[in-house]
């Protein structure tokens, strides 16, 4: 709901409609939405917990189907600022056979930008001290929150994959994208802040998760490469990130039992081919 109140608090008429999915809706966006009168806004809640990977789809979907040239994507923790899109819209504008434009991103609670998808193989991340000095920065994939999707792929029937549920949905995709000849870029001046934290341990620094992602992280990225990159390369990459989550898991994250099962039991799922949901699983914040 911060995110409405941001887009609606922007006096530039950059955004033409808005588009919200839902999952297991409680009933306050709507009530916001009639208490404000907000309208041009499309509202879809489903009856199950469709994950990152579910929801990124049916807001291209829906956005596709209402004849938009470009979605741009932001998550329930993100942030709307209408300088970062204008600046994504300009140089999406310019580019052919775009796929995706995405924001810079910029890690706050430790001062380093993102650059991680300049790489295709999908080692740990790469973060720099300095922005990059071009306008523009290829890439394999980057964070979906905060990027301009061309609807062009998506009305070709190329979506984001469901079945990842939570995470690597963006890297998969953008991995397809590329595949297909759609390209994929980096736009510098469009600073997006990420204001994720990361918990300093004596050995190194820890992106703070719960426990359940640990699960998905690692299944996930395993079944994004049976899905599009089988090779043993990609392979030899998701097991060195195995032995290194290992590692921090030991060393430097709380809960150490409970999430080196959780991370075994993600492997084993990816290696068999189980995607969606992990019901048993407790999906709470904590």
């Amino acid at each position: 709901m911060r995110v409405l109140h941001q887009v609606h608090a922007c006096k530039e008429q950059i955004v033409d409609r808005i588009l919200i999915v839902d999952s297991e809706g409680t009933g306050l966006i709507p009530g916001l939405l009639k208490k404000n009168g907000w309208e041009h806004i499309t509202y879809r809640s489903y009856d199950r917990n469709l994950g990152s990977g579910a929801n990124l789809c049916e807001r291209l979907r829906l956005a596709a189907a209402e004849g938009a040239d470009f979605a741009y994507a932001i998550n329930h923790d993100g942030s709307f600022d209408a300088k970062v899109l204008r600046s994504l819209v300009n140089a999406a504008s310019s580019i052919a056979n775009l796929g995706v434009a995405y924001p810079l991103g910029y890690l706050t609670s430790i001062g380093l930008y993102n650059v991680t998808g300049t790489r295709e193989l999908p080692w740990p991340a790469k973060l720099v001290a300095r922005a990059p000095t071009g306008p523009l920065l290829d890439v394999f994939w980057s964070s979906s929150n905060g990027a301009l999707y061309s609807m062009d792929p998506i009305k070709r029937g190329i979506v984001p994959w469901e079945a990842l549920w939570m995470g690597w949905e963006d890297l998969e995709y953008g991995w397809r994208l590329s595949d297909h000849g759609y390209r994929q870029v980096i736009v510098c001046e469009a600073v997006f802040r990420d204001n994720y934290e990361y918990k300093k341990t004596r050995l190194t620094r820890v992106r703070t998760k719960p426990a359940w992602r640990t699960y998905y992280n690692i299944r996930n990225l395993i079944l994004a490469i049976r899905h599009s990159r089988n090779s043993p390369l990609f392979y030899a990459v998701a097991a060195y990130r195995f032995l290194l989550e290992c590692g921090l898991i030991l060393f430097a994250r709380e809960n150490k039992w409970k999430q080196l099962r959780l991370l075994c039991a993600g492997a084993s799922d990816g290696l068999r081919g189980v995607g969606g949901q992990q019901r048993s699983l407790d999906h709470s914040i904590a």
